[in-house]
């Protein structure tokens, strides 16, 4: 039965606090271990009774459907990180071309144009991040 408590904790991982996250391992390890016992009574083994409700029992996605509210905050996270890491690129790559243009060129200032260009990978983030906020 530790297997299922390792399945299900590693289904959880990324999601819930820490508290919410231990009472919804054991409601999950408890359902999942009388299934176990169900498929046990009705003649397989106890490995594939637990291989065949770990089969059935879903993913992530699935658990994360009876809490949409975590789904979005979850999502909300996500966005934010990808708006700050795609800022921190934008401000890295364009230093370094900043750099190198007026380095090695300084007369023709081509730099402006990949600022620009790349400028759009965070405004696209930033879009997708207020999308979720709403």
């Amino acid at each position: 039965m530790n297997k299922i408590k390792r399945f299900v904790s590693g289904l959880l991982k990324d999601f819930f606090s820490d508290q919410d996250k231990k009472e919804l391992i054991e409601i999950l390890t408890t359902s999942l271990e009388e299934k176990v016992d169900d498929l046990v009574e009705q003649g397989k083994t106890i490995e594939e009774a637990i291989e065949t409700s770990i089969k059935e029992f879903g993913s992530a996605e699935d658990v994360l459907e009876a809490f949409p509210e975590l789904k979005r905050t979850n999502m909300k996270r996500k966005r934010r990180n990808q708006v700050l890491f795609s800022l921190g690129a934008y401000l890295i790559i364009t230093g370094l071309t900043v750099y190198v243009d007026l380095t090695f060129t300084p007369s023709v200032l081509w730099f402006v144009f990949v600022a620009i260009g790349l400028l759009f990978w965070p405004l696209v983030m930033l879009y997708l991040y207020l999308q979720v906020r709403r």
